[in-house]
């Protein structure tokens, strides 16, 4: 039996260690460049984000092509994406890995991490750009099993209204339980900053900022919350696009939903009602 706890516990610690080896945060990537140390900073985004802005000394090498590019043997790479959730850079570090003389790490939290880090430099031009509002879909959401991510739920309960004295609207549906719709997220929070504390001692050694889903009921209300943290210096965030009503259709296309509203309208003197519908 003790063999036994031993082999667990060692293989435990194994699996930690090998998670903490494949990756390396913001501030230690600052503390090893600003020492000198020689590192091969890869950027898999798409060129044209590239060239918006990225790690200085970092080259471009879209995740798409890593798989069939012929590299010289780099040492230590590390690898990065935009951290908002699409793993693109887990999937290169694992290809880069294949490859002879290259010892892959992936920057925890991407470039947006990077930059929230604002010790950190990055190649973007100073002065006003045209905001950028990153959207994460649905579909992409739902396949996000990380401790890395906490939701930000700033949607509103739907309120019931009457349409004069002979007419009544059945109660809406009640909000998405997000916990139980993503349930391999972090968790959810009311404000971007309020955060609640990772399940994991792996996460909570991590020193990278989670990514932030701001979700709203497809008001404009996360906008306003991602424009608030970007003056505060948050820029690792994603907004959920359309919000509640796209929850509440599972990601499909179309305005139809399970929760559409049924007016019931009760004319005077008449038997039976006359039912219509507002979608």
């Amino acid at each position: 039996m003790k063999r036994f706890l031993a082999a667990t516990w060692f293989c435990s610690l194994s699996l930690i260690c090998s998670a903490a080896d494949s990756t390396i945060t913001p501030d230690d990537l600052a503390r090893r460049i600003e020492a000198g140390e020689k590192l091969t900073l890869i950027d898999v985004r798409a060129n044209t984000l590239f060239k918006q802005g990225h790690i200085p000394g970092a080259i471009n090498i879209p995740a798409a092509l890593v798989p069939q590019k012929q590299l010289p043997p780099l040492g230590i790479a590390v690898i990065y994406d935009a951290g908002l959730g699409a793993d693109a850079a887990n999937e290169a570090a694992a290809a880069f890995n294949q490859k002879p003389g290259i010892t892959a790490k992936v920057l925890e939290g991407g470039f947006a991490s990077w930059e929230t880090a604002q010790r950190s430099a990055t190649t973007k031009g100073a002065g006003l750009t045209p905001e950028e509002i990153p959207f994460i879909t649905y579909a992409d959401l739902s396949k996000v099993q990380s401790e890395d991510v906490v939701l930000v739920d700033l949607r509103k309960e739907p309120k019931q209204i009457r349409q004069g004295e002979n007419s009544t609207i059945a109660p809406p549906e009640p909000l998405t339980n997000l916990r139980q719709e993503f349930s391999k997220v972090r968790g959810v929070t009311r404000s971007p900053f309020d955060l609640p504390q990772s399940r994991q001692a792996v996460s909570s050694n991590s020193s990278s900022n989670p990514l932030l889903v701001l979700i709203d009921n497809g008001d404009g209300s996360a906008q306003a919350t991602a424009r608030l943290m970007k003056a505060n210096g948050i820029t690792r965030y994603a907004i959920l696009a359309g919000g509640e009503p796209v929850i509440a259709r599972k990601g499909r296309a179309g305005s139809g939903r399970a929760s559409s509203t049924f007016v019931i309208t009760r004319p005077p003197n008449a038997n039976a009602p006359t039912t219509s519908t507002n979608r």
